[in-house]
């Protein structure tokens, strides 16, 4: 193999795939594959909070080695948050991209995790450093930013469009 990681048998690594196209249809409706790939997915995350009204694009891409090793997430949405660059795809701070991935989790629990993380920003752990301070010293001018983001680059046209 020559890889890091492990890859599952080929049998074993489509079986796998076509549970996760099961579970994804069950928990993450809004999310399909693309060009009948099994190991690509878009979709759209919908926001809640101080990012509700906002949709934002994702796409996944599931490596050979996975589940070793977590699918590869492509955030296509300009969005204000300390977790997130803000350029376009956003880099994302998320340890269960990293760290915390096991080969017992589904790829509907990443989605999970992007929208517990886009719902629930954590301005102690940055990428972006100049929204997490607005976030903790100036959270009305955070506030405003995150709305003129939703605004100008989170609505659903934009989302759903091919």
């Amino acid at each position: 193999m020559g890889d890091l990681y492990a890859e599952l048998p080929e049998p074993l690594w489509h079986r796998r795939l076509v549970l996760e196209y099961k579970l994804m249809r069950e928990n993450e409706p809004t999310f399909d594959i693309v060009d009948d790939e099994l190991t690509h997915y878009r979709g759209v995350i919908i926001g809640e909070g101080l990012y509700e009204d906002g949709f934002f694009k994702v796409e996944m891409f599931i490596p050979r080695t996975f589940p070793y090793t977590p699918p590869e997430i492509v955030w296509l949405t300009r969005i204000w948050h300390p977790n997130f660059t803000d350029e376009v795809p956003a880099r994302i701070c998320e340890s269960i991209f990293k760290n915390d991935w096991s080969p017992t989790l589904h790829i509907f629990t990443v989605i999970e995790a992007l929208r517990n993380l886009l719902n629930n920003p954590n301005p102690d752990d940055p990428l972006n450093v100049l929204a997490a301070m607005e976030m903790k010293h100036y959270p009305h001018i955070f506030e405003a930013r995150v709305k003129q983001y939703l605004e100008l680059y989170a609505r659903p046209e934009l989302a759903f469009q091919e």
